[in-house]
């Protein structure tokens, strides 16, 4: 009987199926944990990756721009920047390790620069141990990854070509304030003042310099008025005084009695106010002859100091080459040329060559003011053409053009990526062959010829400051306070490569972070990851 029975027990099929179903069970439940702990463990690796991204971009890109102020330990501060970054944006990877999943993640972020490439390599790992998987006996997963970034050091072989406006017209005064003392100073300069012809009723003018005469000052005129607090006539500060005085008949006006000699026992009417220093006598180094530009020149160490564009434009070129050379001292990648443009162009800096980078040398060329009155200038002298058309774009433009090689790639020393940086008022004052004077704004199509050549085009621009006289009034009022397509600004913002390569400044603070912008514009360019 016992034997049927065991032998009914292996034929007996009851309960098969929850045994069948006990072991599918565990092995879906199993499936279904490594599927959890796969999709967690992809979770976390992503989540890891882009916090690598991120943190070596973050130490290259930091090296690069402490280069220049750091040279000794910017590849450090990179480094650590990095590794801070790592550990800031782990996101969920963080979150794991703190209930348990992973341990805490490891890393190593190495910066190194060969040539004008900074490049980092971040290496990272952690141990991810599987929740559900682990109930199998399914031991910890390792992961780790290698990230690799790399930068150029801004641009490495950079060439800055800066052309200044060194015509008459950036001689005027710098600021309003500037302007107003200088036209104070000269309402009673020999050179423009008027002499009552008795005999013709008419006024002549007898200037020490022939030939030279300046337009009658205006307050105002056509709708434009004199943008700050004025007298009129203008009031001649110490130390020049006169009273009005009327000679005779005709129009009545101030007088220069007691400053200047009679003329034909006629005392002169005012010498019209002038808000320029232009430097007409050449017979002496500008600051020591006659003229309004020593007339400037005389107000050093005064309450009344004139200033005048052409000594702002020139201190924050001198502002840029310092610039420059802290940029350049770890690299030794930027080199610079100066110009001046007027009737044509002229060299400054180097003596010799395309382009320089003995900064010093660079700075001495460009100069200052004299630091006592009466003392010329040193470095860039005030031009002094005879030509009273004297700011010829088209000629000057086009003969630095033929002069200056294509802009290369930049790799090298020998194929630097090159810029052109104009400071200018930008009116074109010439004469066309024809011998007509010819008056307008800077023509775009004289930028293009340095763009044609690879050239990236920055326009600093200097307004004008409204100056009342008759000259300024008929011809270039228009042009220079116009918003027209033939305008001033429009003109020289067709000039500028871009919309970021046109700024309008007047004082010294502003050109110097006009130009200093250009350079960091120049200078960008931004990390990318390698692998």
């Amino acid at each position: 009987m016992a034997r049927f029975r065991i032998r009914d027990f292996g034929r007996d099929r009851r309960g098969v199926t929850a045994v069948v179903f006990a072991i599918g069970a565990m092995a879906l439940t199993m499936t279904v944990g490594l599927v959890l702990d796969f999709s967690s463990y992809m979770l976390i690796r992503a989540n890891l990756n882009l916090a690598a991204d991120s943190a070596v971009l973050a130490g290259v890109t930091q090296a690069a721009s402490l280069l220049g102020q750091h040279p000794t330990d910017y590849l450090t501060q990179g480094q650590t920047a990095g590794e801070l970054r790592f550990k800031g944006q782990a996101g969920q990877a963080g979150n794991a390790a703190a209930v348990g999943h992973i341990t805490t993640p490891a890393q190593s972020l190495a910066l190194t620069r060969t040539g004008s490439i900074i490049q980092g390599t971040l290496n990272w790992s952690t141990t991810y141990k599987p929740f559900f998987a682990s109930l199998f006996g399914v031991p910890a997963w390792q992961m780790s990854n290698t990230v690799v970034s790399s930068v150029q050091v801004s641009t490495p072989y950079l060439n800055v070509y800066v052309v200044l406006d060194n015509s008459p017209s950036m001689e005027n005064g710098a600021t309003d304030s500037d302007i107003r003392t200088l036209q104070q100073l000269t309402a009673c300069s020999p050179s423009g003042a008027y002499y009552y012809n008795s005999s013709s009723k008419t006024y002549a003018q007898i200037a020490p310099s022939s030939g030279q005469s300046y337009n009658a000052y205006q307050c105002s005129s056509g709708g434009h008025s004199y943008s700050g607090t004025l007298t009129c006539p203008i009031p001649a500060s110490a130390p020049l005084t006169f009273s009005t005085f009327t000679p005779s008949s005709a129009t009545s006006g101030p007088s220069c009695k007691g400053y200047l000699p009679t003329y034909n026992g006629q005392y002169p009417q005012a010498g019209a106010p002038c808000g320029f220093a232009c430097h007409f006598d050449t017979s002496k180094p500008a600051g020591m002859g006659s003229d309004y530009f020593a007339v400037a020149r005389s107000t050093i160490g005064q309450s009344n100091q004139v200033t005048l564009r052409f000594d702002v434009v020139k201190a924050a070129v001198n502002n840029l080459l310092a610039t420059m050379k802290t940029d350049s001292q770890s690299l030794n990648n930027l080199n610079v040329a100066i110009y001046t443009l007027a009737e044509t162009i002229s060299g400054v800096y180097p003596a010799t060559g395309d382009s320089g980078n003995d900064w010093a040398a660079a700075t001495a060329a460009v100069g200052g003011p004299p630091l006592i009155p009466f003392s010329p200038d040193t470095g860039i002298q005030p031009y002094a053409g005879s030509n009273v058309a004297n700011t010829d774009f088209p000629d000057a433009l086009t003969a630095l053009s033929s002069k200056l090689t294509a802009a290369g790639g930049g790799t090298s020393t020998s194929d630097p990526q090159k810029v052109l940086v104009i400071v200018t008022d930008g009116m074109e004052d010439y004469v066309t062959s024809s011998g007509s004077r010819k008056l307008q704004a800077l023509e775009p199509a004289y930028c293009q010829l340095f763009k044609n050549k690879g050239y990236t085009v920055f326009v600093l621009y200097t307004p004008y400051y409204p100056l009342m006289n008759a000259f300024y009034l008929q011809n270039i009022a228009t042009i220079a306070e116009g918003s027209g397509s033939t305008s001033l600004t429009s003109n020289l913002k067709q000039c500028a490569s871009s919309s970021s390569g046109y700024i309008a400044a007047t004082d010294s603070a502003g050109m110097s972070a006009a130009l200093k912008t250009f350079l960091n514009i120049a200078l960008k360019t931004p990390a990318r990851l390698v692998q």
